[in-house]
């Protein structure tokens, strides 16, 4: 399967930094004391929103807005669905599983505005719903909630640290499963931030040429971005989007490394905003953000979007996509590989660099 392998991976890279036995190794990719445990990161590293105008929110403060909105929904999201959440979850929580809005048949891009329309409808969202979304990693719940926000969900928070922060502030936890609320009406019948999302790699030649200053954004690790990996088992092809530019997000295939501290939650965008504007992904242009399959892109979306990126985009595609348009037309679909500061080794290829 696509994602299983890359959230085994993920699962590791967990323990390694030091998240702890709470993490289940399936991860793709209580009391009410509401002290903070001493394994969460220090304030100063943490990066908490807790403003309307901000897309994630403290444990604490998702705790309240569960105990006091009945309004609120509670998405607990995974690739495929986990006989953990049983065991426990947020209170009130849902489970959503990322197949219901994207499927390999449609190489694993978000699916039309109706398809995903259904799927939160399904679980008792409409554009009007005080949205909260949660996940064992930070990839398929920023995921998740990228969807229901290029839907128009206006309030949409994904909970920072995820299940792993909630247990770590001892927080209360529900056993069992729940029924979803379904919904009738949306209240919309298009999306809401349709430029947000590039969906193809035909769409992405089209839009760069209508914006020929838009900046291709690679969140991918060097070793990918560079070509010396393709970093997923089901693409055998290495290199990049011809003109990508280095995000410096991940470090493997399945992580967000440099967005996150130890615990999980998101760290201090600082050093990562420094990286953006020395490298030329400057608040001021139009950031079309992608990885392999869109999951990677979506934290530093809402990173970018937080922080002064009004024209943040995400290439939904990825690499996944561009590569297979490469070979069927690899003029209209260029591939890159190396180090764009090495002019010696870096090239731009043209033809195609293999068969499917």
């Amino acid at each position: 399967m696509k994602k299983r392998n890359c959230f085994l991976v993920f699962a590791i890279l967990l323990v390694s930094l030091g998240a702890g036995q709470e993490v289940l190794a399936d991860c793709k990719t209580g009391s009410n004391s509401e002290k903070p445990a001493s394994s969460t990161a220090a304030n100063k590293n943490r990066l908490v929103k807790t403003t309307k105008s901000h897309y994630y929110i403290d444990v604490h403060d998702a705790y309240k807005e569960i105990k006091d909105n009945p309004k609120a929904v509670v998405l607990e999201t995974s690739y495929g669905k986990k006989t953990s959440y049983a065991k426990g979850h947020l209170p009130r929580a849902v489970q959503m599983d990322t197949l219901e809005v994207e499927t390999e048949e449609n190489d694993w891009n978000i699916l039309d505005f109706d398809s995903c329309k259904k799927a939160f409808l399904e679980k008792g969202v409409t554009k009007d719903t005080p949205l909260l979304v949660y996940s064992e990693d930070p990839l398929s719940s920023a995921r998740i909630a990228f969807v229901a926000y290029w839907l128009g969900v206006k309030d949409v928070k994904i909970v920072d640290g995820g299940l792993n922060a909630w247990k770590n502030e001892k927080l209360t936890l529900q056993k069992g499963t729940l029924k979803p609320k379904a919904q009738k009406n949306f209240g919309r019948s298009k999306p809401a931030h349709p430029e947000d999302l590039i969906s193809t790699s035909a769409d992405l030649v089209k839009y760069e040429k209508d914006h020929p200053k838009l900046v291709i954004a690679s969140t991918r690790s060097w070793d990918e971005f560079v070509g010396n990996i393709s970093g997923y088992s089901y693409i055998k092809d290495t290199g990049e989007v011809k003109g990508a530019k280095y995000a410096k997000v991940s470090k493997t295939s399945s992580d967000v490394s440099y967005l996150m501290n130890s615990d999980l939650t998101m760290t201090n965008p600082e050093k990562t905003l420094k990286y953006w504007n020395k490298n030329g992904i400057t608040p001021s242009k139009e950031v079309a953000f992608y990885c392999g399959t869109g999951w990677r892109a979506c934290p530093a979306f809402f990173i970018a979007k937080d922080n002064g990126y009004k024209k943040a985009r995400i290439f939904d595609g990825g690499w996944y996509e561009w590569d297979r348009a490469h070979e069927k037309n690899p003029s209209e679909f260029p591939v890159q590989k190396g180090d764009p500061a090495n002019k010696k080794t870096f090239q731009i290829i043209t033809k195609p660099q293999m068969s499917y």
